[in-house]
């Protein structure tokens, strides 16, 4: 497996587990990664243990209630590994925030203000090199019920050359 690729799903799936623990024990999650391909004009998902600069990768999370009851206030979060690039319109369910710190959430695009040089402020989108986590508010799980989330990031071109580094 590309040693990026493998960094990158390792770090993913253990942010994704803490975050679904300290939320409930009741609901277990599991990322799963796929690298996106054009096979005959339709897009297909392939193994993700080969990753070189430019592939898309989807992430998604699955969550399962294993209890007969309902777990209320889900949050489901997927990381966005450093090396990657979040792609604009890619998460799925669409009701989804942004975050470049894991803390603070909001709406996509992801808005900053920028002091210009007479003082005063503008607001400019965050580029998408610096989303680093997507969060989406699920509500209710119903006892036994399952819920998938999903991105896609671009593996970024200089990436490899960042990963090579000691």
């Amino acid at each position: 497996m590309n040693a990026l690729l493998k960094s990158c799903l390792l770090a993913a799936g253990l942010v994704v587990a803490q975050l679904s623990l300290a939320q409930t024990p009741a609901v277990s999650s599991t990322l799963t990664a796929a690298r996106v391909e054009t096979v005959a004009g339709k897009e297909v998902l392939a193994r993700a243990d080969n990753g070189k600069p430019g592939d898309l990768v989807e992430y998604a999370g699955n969550y399962h209630n294993a209890t007969n009851h309902a777990v209320d206030k889900l949050m489901a979060t997927i990381p966005v590994p450093t090396g990657t690039t979040f792609v604009a319109g890619s998460a799925s369910p669409g009701a989804a925030q942004a975050s470049t710190d894991g803390v603070r959430f909001a709406p996509m695009p992801l808005m900053r203000s920028v002091r210009k040089p007479d003082g005063t402020f503008r607001q400019e989108p965050v580029p998408l090199a610096e989303y680093r986590f997507v969060r989406w508010e699920l509500g209710t799980l119903a006892g036994g019920a399952d819920a998938v989330v999903k991105l896609r990031v671009q593996i970024d071109s200089n990436a490899a050359t960042a990963s090579a580094k000691p």
